[in-house]
């Protein structure tokens, strides 16, 4: 299932290119269907990059993370409540999100966001059985999406501008390509390791190893 999706996440890209405006509002929906789905998002990512380049790319990313996880939260702390804690009820790590949450949500939602200790979505539904608040939970996930989200654009537009341009450029180009994605790999393990350092010190009972309740 997951290579039908990112295969026809690729061909949505494609199209979304052609709608102008309109692919926008498209890339949203899509983007947060996959965050409800639990299914990954890089392939609209990096495509957000590569169509919209490094500025509209991030932005738009960035835009739809948050949707996706607001929809998420929503739907756990208005429709699935019940269900939802019934379901991880015996789950330390989901318990300890929601703990520690209520007592710093800002520095959670910030660290998990950067951080893929954690699925983005499960975190979402985690933090919607919290009593963090709307307009908290939107601001510092935005915050916590945005490096993450620069990063992606920049690969996509780095791969993007290497593929429009083709085949045939001279050396020089090719290897300025090779160094920005490289420099933007270096950058990303950098952050991502910085914030699970972070929240393992902050949060340990988060960063533990345990298999989810079923």
């Amino acid at each position: 299932m997951l290579a039908q999706w990112t295969s026809w996440m690729e061909q949505a890209m494609a199209w979304i290119e052609q709608t102008g405006p309109v692919g926008w509002v498209w890339f949203v929906i899509l983007y947060t269907l996959s965050c409800v789905l639990f299914l990954p998002g890089s392939v609209l990512s990096f495509g957000a990059g590569a169509v919209y380049g490094f500025a509209g790319g991030t932005l738009l990313v960035s835009i739809a993370s948050v949707g996706g996880a607001l929809t998420n939260f929503l739907i756990t702390r208005y429709l699935l409540r019940g269900w939802m804690e019934h379901r991880f009820a015996r789950s330390r790590k989901f318990q300890a999100l929601n703990h520690i949450a209520t007592r710093d949500a800002w520095r959670m939602i910030i660290l998990t966001r950067i951080s893929p200790i954690l699925p983005h979505s499960l975190v979402s539904c985690a933090l919607g059985l919290s009593r963090v608040s709307f307009w908290r939970y939107i601001a510092a996930s935005w915050l916590g999406f945005l490096p993450i989200s620069a990063a992606y654009a920049f690969a996509g537009a780095v791969i993007g501008s290497a593929a429009k341009g083709g085949i045939h450029q001279g050396p020089m180009a090719w290897t300025i390509y090779t160094t920005e994605i490289l420099i933007t790999l270096v950058v990303t393990i950098w952050i991502t390791r910085a914030a699970h350092q972070a929240l393992e010190s902050f949060a340990p009972e988060v960063v533990i190893d345990e298999p989810e309740a079923s």
